[in-house]
């Protein structure tokens, strides 16, 4: 009998199970505070991939067949059916919590069909990101279905207010919108023994910029004002990951390789130890970058108490509430960059703990289980009562 637990499920065939994207650790991450509530769960992915890292829940891929363009859409239309049957399979479930999709309606079918509480999680309007970075043909009818599974939601689950505000205007209820950005696991981070350097920065502040180099990111813009920054101070930058930005830091790393170093992607289980290694870590976004988004690397930056240099764009604002760190800057400007650098430097601050308590992964679950009408304390007792 299934009827404890819920459903947890993303119908976005670009979430890998094991991946270290942001979108993968956050889906992976949630999962594993469930875990520490006693909150079980049946997951389901519509990417293939390895799905241990859910345990001790069940775990299961439904993986869309990818097809290219407009038909690849309607493809992902279509694959609702899948989806729905996994979830029948698996079921009854006592809730439903689903990351939301574009052309994902499984979720919402099958709370309404067991007529239990039903919430979804907002990370971006994907039916515009989508338009802008990639391409999307069904432009209108991805909204329709985004827009139409939000409205009949019990619960909206929104990572910045600037995105709540925008779903408020296309339709859905404010009075069931909430604000819960990403968050990140306190204990891994606040435990993690500082990862070596790598030799050429050894004895030398280290800047470290660790993501998937979107075009948002800045990357482009760092290689600029970190130059100019080593012209003035002797330091080091350390660039952890991959993405569009490749070509320009393997170029940048080979014209300066006594103080650039770029290790590529690494998974996610090494992020706490390279993080505690930082002087300072480095969030350089551009003028341009989305308002709506919650910048996971600023939360596990904040979680690991790595001193802060970002610019001084609204997601970033945001995730800091009223702390102002002597390291943010304003946006692509690289005078601006190097003063708060050398500042951030010569003044290291702590984190307020009050702010990092907040970004705990398991606070944000049981908000959720919450909303979800969910007896995290009984299910607790419940399990102790089995193992005892």
């Amino acid at each position: 009998m299934n009827a404890c637990r819920i459903a947890y499920l993303t119908a976005d065939a670009g979430i890998p199970p094991d991946s270290a994207k942001g979108a993968s650790v956050h889906f992976r991450e949630l999962a594993r505070a469930f875990a520490r509530l006693g909150v079980p769960l049946d997951v389901f992915l519509a990417r293939e991939g390895d799905v241990s890292g859910f345990r001790p829940h069940r775990a299961q891929t439904v993986p869309t067949p990818r097809a290219p363009g407009l038909v690849g859409e309607v493809v992902q239309l279509c694959h609702n059916e899948a989806m729905l049957a996994a979830l029948q399979e698996s079921g009854p479930h006592a809730a439903v919590y689903e990351r939301l999709s574009l052309f994902g309606a499984a979720g919402l079918a099958h709370a309404h069909a067991l007529g239990v509480p039903f919430a979804v999680e907002v990370n971006a309007p994907l039916w515009r990101e989508a338009a802008a970075y990639r391409s999307l043909h069904l432009r209108e009818a991805g909204r329709g279905v985004c827009l139409d599974t939000l409205r009949l939601a019990d619960r909206v689950f929104v990572v910045s207010r600037a995105l709540g505000d925008e779903l408020a205007e296309a339709g859905v209820s404010p009075e069931r919108i909430e604000v819960l950005g990403n968050g990140a696991d306190l204990a891994r981070f606040r435990n993690a023994t500082p990862a070596p350097k790598p030799p050429a920065l050894v004895g030398r502040p280290t800047l470290v910029f660790l993501g998937s180099m979107k075009p948002w990111h800045g990357v482009g813009f760092l290689l600029t004002a970190f130059a100019a920054l080593r012209r003035r101070i002797p330091c080091g930058l350390w660039i952890v990951g991959d993405g569009p930005e490749h070509d320009a830091v393997a170029a940048a790393a080979r014209a300066m390789p006594h103080d650039i170093v770029w290790s590529g992607a690494v998974g996610h289980e090494e992020v706490p130890a390279i993080l505690a290694a930082a002087d300072l870590t480095v969030a350089p976004y551009t003028a341009l970058s989305p308002a709506y988004f919650s910048p996971l690397k600023i939360v596990e930056a904040l979680a690991a108490g790595s001193p802060l240099l970002a610019s001084r764009v609204p997601c970033v604002l945001e995730t800091l509430r009223d702390f102002r760190p002597r390291g943010l800057f304003e946006a692509d400007d690289v005078d601006d960059f190097v003063r708060a650098a050398e500042d951030a430097l010569r003044n290291p601050e702590p984190v307020p703990a009050s702010l990092i308590e907040d970004l705990d992964w398991t606070s944000k679950a049981a908000r959720i289980a919450r909303a979800l009408r969910v007896d995290t304390g009984a299910m607790l007792h419940s399990q102790e009562v089995t193992h005892g």
